[in-house]
């Protein structure tokens, strides 16, 4: 579980930041920008978090991040308040970390394929001639 990760959800108008970073073993919950909770992360076992929302009235918030199954995966973060469960959305730190985008296959028309089989079946016949 080796790597830093970063987790963010905006929850009934404020911004809930989750910072995990395994080699360091710390984990630290941001809440509009401020730490609510900081705490060490276990080497095998999920970490939990405790911490508020600076509301009227404060809400209590609790945030579980799981332990990955494999050496590359990421690890699952859940936010819990009010009863609720959320699965927060992994966030790459770096343009590195982002995954390529997938490329679109061309679009093919009727036409197209009709000629890409024929070709297909010339070349085809013209080589059970050669032999």
């Amino acid at each position: 579980m080796a790597g830093r990760h970063r987790y963010h959800l905006d929850q009934d108008g404020h911004s809930i930041t989750v910072l995990h970073d395994a080699r360091r073993r710390r984990a630290e919950v941001w809440v509009d920008g401020k730490t609510v909770a900081v705490a060490p992360t276990s080497r095998h076992h999920a970490t939990v978090l405790e911490g508020e929302i600076p509301a009227l009235p404060p809400r209590r918030i609790v945030v579980r991040i799981g332990h990955p199954d494999d050496v590359g995966d990421v690890p699952l973060c859940v936010l819990e308040t009010g009863g609720e469960h959320y699965l927060m959305p992994h966030i790459a730190l770096t343009p590195q970390e982002r995954e390529p985008a997938e490329r679109t296959p061309p679009a093919r028309t009727p036409g197209e394929l009709l000629a890409r089989w024929r070709a297909r079946r010339r070349h085809r016949r013209s080589d059970h001639r050669t032999r």
